[in-house]
């Protein structure tokens, strides 16, 4: 068989093979931080990537994605919880010393995200900005 005969029955084929997709579950949490006082104050996010998992193709991905995205609600509002009752408590302390609340440092609750992407960390973000 000549390698032309052999090519053409090869494409024949393969125009309806479907490629193999690699995906990858990530799962991050975003730290926010205040950037600082420039232009009337501006904040930032770090979008650190916590775990990840890969799939052998997309469905597969798109199934973890369903159910993690469900968690990550439920740790958001958990996290929120957590920072409402924290301020809470920083409130009451400060106004039974009469004192006022200070804020410096305090950047908010985290937040967790999932994602489909094609290799771990793809989005991640672990520096911050600066004002130029």
């Amino acid at each position: 068989m000549s390698d032309g005969i052999f090519i053409q029955a090869w494409n024949e084929i393969m125009e309806d093979a479907q490629q193999a997709e690699e995906c990858v579950v990530s799962m991050y949490s975003v730290e926010r931080y205040y950037g600082g006082p420039e232009e009337g104050g501006w904040w930032g996010n770090l979008f650190i990537l916590r775990e990840y998992v890969r799939c052998s193709n997309r469905d597969a991905a798109e199934k973890l994605y369903e159910k993690l995205r469900g968690r990550c609600e439920e740790l958001n509002k958990e996290e929120q919880q957590r920072d409402n009752e924290d301020c809470l408590r920083h409130c009451e302390r400060a106004w039974s010393r009469g004192e006022d609340v200070d804020d410096y440092g305090y950047d908010g609750p985290s937040t967790y995200h999932v994602l489909i992407e094609k290799f771990p960390g793809e989005n991640q973000v672990t520096e911050r900005s600066h004002y130029e």
